[in-house]
This record gives structure tokens, C-alpha cells and sequence, in this order.
């Protein structure tokens, strides 16, 4: 027997960040006993359909903890036979039919592009354009009709499933909202050195490859990267009988990387409004030191303004004194005039006074 103890604010967190069939595998737990402890705690939980509205960026309802008295869970569980890592989460429910029927488009057009007769350096068949697979011969079939499930199953819980061509290469990827989870299909094969005397010419290939019969399904969060997650053919199960662990994965992955998306764009806001922030006190400081100094230049024109002003009234006064004649009266009323207007476009005085208004 043991014991685990939900504390109840923790315990809300985790069931509206992750959907309850990831949380089962990380607490090790059934889904059962998980919506026991929100019970006993009268924590809510996400509705059917939420998380497929969250992967698509749709508007959802996360309601908010009411209050209750109890703080905390002890949850006793049994402990038997550990259980494979899978098993628990569900019974198969994603079948492969024995024959290709009605095919996906992609799928048919990748269907007239192979030919099993024609083989590339992999011994795998050429083309397979807009799908990205690589498979011999005996497992076209049986491919084409995997990747059609596959396909049609993540149309039904609303992904889309999109094919471009890149550098000579086909990649197949689900879109979930803003985010992308790239996928192939490949046959497992062995790869044996060829001796000097197999090469009929001495360009030819130094390896040979042989299809081993086993199918992968690759996940990769991004395109060029290692895969992320890889389902196979065992020894127990074929590929078409993983496909529900194959779409567990593919959500969990798709998840995790939402959520590194939001952080990511989360602290691109963060650091787009901290420079708006640096930007914005930069430019006011550069303004406070454009207007001081603009202030100190009114000061010193209008100092000069005012020694100007002086210094036409002591001429004013020294003219008073002269017996002048009325040509010599003009000639000092023009001089006058004329110092008058410059000392009042020194003046800043009545500008400053309309701006401070205006």
C-alpha cells in the first residue's frame, strides 16, 4: 500500500494544465483515482472538448476554485503488478482496415506517384510525393493504409495534416493552432559494407541496404531535428495496433509545445515592453535635455535682448541733449527703429508666453 497527498490549490493547477490522461502517467495513477481526490477536494474540471478548443487557440471557460474547507487529500492505493507504461490509459479504438478504401486525398496521390517496381539506393520504392515515406515493397500497402488512418483520425479531433516539399524532400506535418508536429513513416533496414569486387564501377554506392520488414512512425518537434518520440513494430504488437499510443504521444508532444510557445512569446512581450519602457524614458530624457537647453538659449537672448533694449535708451538719452537738426533727428529715429527690431527678435519673451498658452 501507499499513500499520495494532493494539496488542493496544487491540484487544480496541475488538472487545468494538462489534460487528465497525461497527468495519470506522471502521478502514476488510474484517471479514476485522480477524479476521486478533485472530488473529495470539489476541485473542477476541464470539460470534453477543452483541451482540442485550447490546442486551437479557441476561447475556453476556466472556472475559477471555490472555497471549501478542506485543504488537502490522502489518496491509498494498492500496490500489484506494475503496469506497462501504456496499458492504462485506454483499450484500442484506432483501427487499420485490411484494405485502402476511399482514400485521402494525400494519400492517393501518393498512391499513383510510387511504383513498387523502381527502388532507390535504400531498396525502399521511389517517390511517394506528397507523403513522406519510405518503405520497401512488401510494406507499401500496408504503409499507405496506416498513413491513411492516421490521417483521417487526426481530421476527426480536429488537427490538419499538411505536405510540402523542401530541398528535394516531402515533409508531413499536424497543425494544431499556431504550433506544428512533423511525422514519417519508415521501414527499418540493415546497412552491409560492399566489397571492392561487388562494385561493378569504382563511383558506385559502398553500402547496401535491405528492408528488415518493421514499420516506424517518427514524431519530431521540429524538421530538422532527431525524433522526438518513435512508435514501432514489436515482437507483441504491429504498428497499426500502437496507433492510440501513437496519438497520445503526438498530443502530449503538441502540448509540451504550446506551452514552450507561450512562455517563449510570453517573454518576447516581457522584453518588447521592457524597450518599449528603456525607449520611451531614453526619449523623454532626451526631450527634458532638447527643452532645458532651449530654455538656457531664450535666457541668453533675451539677456542680450535686454543690454540692447539698455543700450538704445542711453542713445535715446544722449540724443536728448543734443541740439540736433531735423535731419540729424531722422537719422537717429531710423538708427533706433532699426535696433528696436532686432532686439525684439532676440526677444523670446512673447513666443515663450504663446507657446506656454498654446
Amino acid at each position: 500500500m501507499k499513500k499520495i497527498t494532493f494539496e488542493r490549490n496544487e491540484l487544480y493547477e496541475k488538472v487545468w494544465k494538462k489534460p487528465v490522461s497525461h497527468l495519470t502517467e506522471e502521478l502514476g495513477i488510474s484517471s479514476h483515482k485522480l477524479y476521486k481526490a478533485c472530488e473529495e477536494l470539489d476541485i473542477p474540471t476541464p470539460s470534453a472538448g477543452y483541451w482540442a478548443k485550447l490546442r486551437h487557440d479557441k476561447e475556453v471557460n476556466k472556472p475559477g476554485l471555490p472555497e471549501s474547507d478542506k485543504e488537502s487529500f490522502t489518496l491509498t492505493i494498492r500496490e500489484g503488478k506494475q503496469k506497462s507504461k501504456y496499458k492504462e490509459k485506454s483499450t484500442k479504438t484506432i483501427s487499420v482496415p485490411k484494405n485502402l478504401y476511399k482514400p485521402h486525398k494525400l494519400v492517393k496521390q501518393a498512391r499513383k506517384n510510387l511504383n513498387k517496381k523502381s527502388l532507390n539506393r535504400f531498396n525502399r520504392v521511389r517517390g511517394g510525393r506528397p507523403l513522406d515515406i519510405s518503405v520497401g515493397p512488401d510494406n507499401l500497402d500496408r504503409g499507405l493504409r496506416i498513413l491513411d488512418t492516421i490521417i483521417k483520425e487526426a481530421e476527426k479531433r480536429g488537427y490538419s495534416v499538411h505536405s510540402f516539399l523542401d530541398n528535394s524532400s516531402h515533409w508531413m506535418y499536424f497543425k494544431m493552432g499556431k504550433d506544428q508536429i512533423f511525422f514519417q513513416l519508415r521501414e527499418k533496414g540493415k546497412r552491409r559494407k560492399r566489397k571492392p569486387e561487388e562494385k561493378e564501377r569504382s563511383w558506385d554506392y559502398d553500402y547496401e541496404y535491405t528492408p528488415l520488414g518493421k514499420l516506424q512512425l517518427k514524431l519530431f518537434g521540429n524538421k530538422w531535428g532527431h525524433p522526438s518520440r518513435i512508435i514501432s513494430d514489436t515482437k507483441s504488437q504491429n504498428l497499426e495496433d500502437r496507433l492510440d499510443e501513437f496519438f497520445f504521444k503526438l498530443e502530449s508532444m503538441a502540448e509540451n509545445k504550446k506551452q514552450r510557445r507561450i512562455e517563449r512569446e510570453e517573454k518576447q512581450r516581457i522584453n518588447r515592453l521592457e524597450k518599449e519602457i528603456e525607449e520611451a524614458a531614453k526619449d523623454q530624457f532626451e526631450n527634458e535635455s532638447a527643452r532645458r537647453a532651449t530654455l538656457e538659449e531664450q535666457a541668453q537672448t533675451f539677456t542680450k535682448s535686454q543690454f540692447i533694449y539698455d543700450f538704445i535708451a542711453e542713445i535715446e538719452r544722449q540724443q536728448a541733449q543734443l541740439d540736433l537738426t531735423r535731419e540729424e533727428e531722422l537719422k537717429f529715429e531710423a538708427w533706433i527703429i532699426w535696433a528696436r527690431n532686432h532686439a525684439d527678435r532676440l526677444n523670446p519673451v512673447k513666443q515663450t508666453v504663446n507657446e506656454i498658452l498654446n
